[in-house]
């Protein structure tokens, strides 16, 4: 009979956490793992909203046009009243294949002129400033001598454009002066002035009427002087064979019996000593 064993210790399950503790770590660890990543993926979907502050966003874009917004107002508000001098039309004489005549624009940031022979109104100034020169009509050309833009900051400041204007036909032509103030050195506009346009008329080229009138007229003598030396010449060819018919004698036969007077025997006898 087999010997019973000793006693057994009494039975104690194993607490839970040491039943479970081989596999709970891992779990675990995952859990915080997922957790983790689930965090850093809801930052960087706030990072592209608008509205989270962090470079490179919408909030930067919307801050950056914002604060071109307000450099635009800010550049406006500096912008004042300046002078715009111009060459007078009634100065500006322009003859038909002419030479070319020199337009002036001036724009000063004080009122300060006073010259004859020149048209003077109220401009924008403060900025870069752009003159441009429109012409139409009659076949006028305006050739720019300047650059279009010029700096105008300060009431001292003075700049002025040049163009050369021509025409190649007689009748009235435009001029269009356009000011417009431009933000630095881009292409944004601050302010644009409405353009200030006048009319010139231009004249027929010197001697042109007077020209074509003195070449139909010698046309005309010329044909007239032709037409009577003809006429002239065909008269005295008539005249003169009417004198020759007149000049020349006709001829007459003699007479039966009488001779001819050439052979006058008895006058011959007569006058003879013999």
């Amino acid at each position: 009979m087999a010997g019973r064993e000793g006693p057994q210790p009494p039975y104690s399950p194993a607490p839970a956490a040491s039943r479970l503790g081989s596999g709970f770590f891992p779990w675990t660890g995952l859990a915080v793992l997922i957790a983790s990543v689930s965090g850093l993926l809801l930052l960087l979907g706030r990072d592209g909203e608008p509205g989270s502050g962090h470079p490179g966003n919408g909030q930067t874009g919307n801050g950056t046009q914002k604060t071109y917004i307000d450099e635009i107002k800010t550049a406006r508000q500096q912008l004042f009243t300046g002078e715009l001098v111009r060459t007078s039309t009634k100065s500006l004489h322009l003859a038909a294949g002419g030479d070319p005549l020199r337009y002036r624009a001036t724009i000063q940031g004080s009122w300060r002129s006073d010259g004859s022979g020149e048209t003077h109104s109220r401009t924008v100034a403060g900025a870069d400033i752009g003159v441009r020169l429109h012409c139409s009509g009659a076949q006028v050309r305006c050739t720019p001598l300047s650059s279009e833009r010029q700096t105008v900051i300060s009431k001292k400041d003075t700049a002025t454009w040049l163009w050369d204007v021509s025409a190649e036909k007689a009748g009235p032509v435009t001029l269009s002066v356009t000011v417009t103030a431009y933000y630095e050195d881009s292409d944004t506009v601050l302010l644009e002035e409405p353009p200030a346009t006048t009319h010139v008329e231009v004249a027929a080229p010197p001697g042109g009427s007077f020209a074509r009138v003195e070449q139909a007229w010698r046309w005309v003598s010329g044909a007239i002087t032709s037409l009577g030396g003809l006429a002239m010449s065909l008269t005295a060819v008539i005249t003169l064979a009417m004198m020759s018919a007149r000049r020349t004698p006709a001829p007459t036969d003699p007479e039966p019996g009488n001779p001819e007077p050439g052979n006058d025997d008895t006058d011959a006898d007569t006058n003879s000593p013999f």
